[in-house]
């Protein structure tokens, strides 16, 4: 018969403590910085130059920018107060993004089954308001999803 009393192990930190001149900084991160610093280019003009034009379009009509004047312009290539609107466009829309992201975004959290039924009936041809909501869901859906990939990627 043993008379130790089993009693819980102390937990052990087993985390490497950093060096006293090493960087709490990711490794990764800090290259990737160096290297656009050298080529001239930040993350946020390498992101914004490979949206889609109908994104660089939602971007730009919300900075208050004619996106067919500047569709195919690289961010770099704007002035700084132009690329300035687009980034408080790009915050207005992260904002949006926000509100509406666990919210399912159903055609019922928008149509009540009431109006619904007060409504004209459908033709089997959409009306051009029809297609104009659809094409503004379908858009509302792309900064939704813009936003969360430009939330990600800076968490990253």
């Amino acid at each position: 018969m043993s008379l130790a009393i089993k009693q819980p192990l102390p937990q052990i930190d087993n985390r490497i403590t950093p060096a006293a001149n090493e960087s709490n900084i990711d490794v990764g991160r800090a290259a990737i910085a160096a290297m656009r610093e050298m080529l001239g280019k930040t993350s946020a003009a390498s992101l914004f130059d490979k949206l889609t034009a109908q994104q660089r379009a939602l971007v730009f009509f919300a900075a208050r920018l004619k996106p067919s004047e500047y569709l195919n312009r690289p961010l770099l290539s704007l002035s700084t107060t132009e690329r300035e609107a687009v980034r408080q466009s790009l915050i207005a829309l992260v904002d949006l993004g926000k509100t509406f992201n666990n919210m399912p975004l159903s055609r019922a959290q928008f149509i009540s089954p009431k109006q619904t039924a007060l409504s004209a009936p459908v033709s089997s041809k959409p009306n051009n308001e029809q297609v104009v909501n659809d094409e503004l869901n379908r858009l509302a859906k792309q900064a939704s999803e813009l936003m969360s990939e430009f939330n990600h990627d800076n968490k990253h």
